[in-house]
């Protein structure tokens, strides 16, 4: 066996390896709604959710030739009903004003020490 031939099982599975990561995501369409931003916290107020936090969210976002290769950074703000904890994640678009809904739902929950 020659030097060289001995690294072929390696090679051949750092192959296999490099197409399973290849394919391992794939992006996806996800509708959302998006609504005026005054709009949208007019009716945060009357589901009674509060702002709880905020943060810098990186986004895909679609450009003339398709999904643009530099991420957006949009403002996402995340709201919660603390007697229901029913929750709502938004993101901010600031040259259309408007809010645009990513997530809702219940049982919202505040892991503490369990982190």
């Amino acid at each position: 066996m020659t030097s060289a031939s001995k690294y072929w099982p390696i090679l051949i599975v750092c192959f296999f390896l490099n197409i399973a990561i290849a394919v391992a995501g794939e992006w996806n369409e996800k509708p959302i709604i998006c609504e005026k931003k005054e709009v949208f916290e007019k009716v945060m107020v009357e589901q009674k959710k509060i702002l709880l936090g905020s943060g810098d969210l990186l986004a895909t976002v679609r450009d003339k030739e398709g999904y643009s290769d530099i991420p957006a950074v949009l403002p996402m703000r995340l709201y919660i009903n603390p007697t229901t904890n029913e929750w709502t994640i938004a993101e901010y678009h600031k040259t259309y004003n408007s809010m645009c809904i990513l997530g809702f739902g219940a049982n919202w929950q505040i892991l503490g020490n369990k982190i």
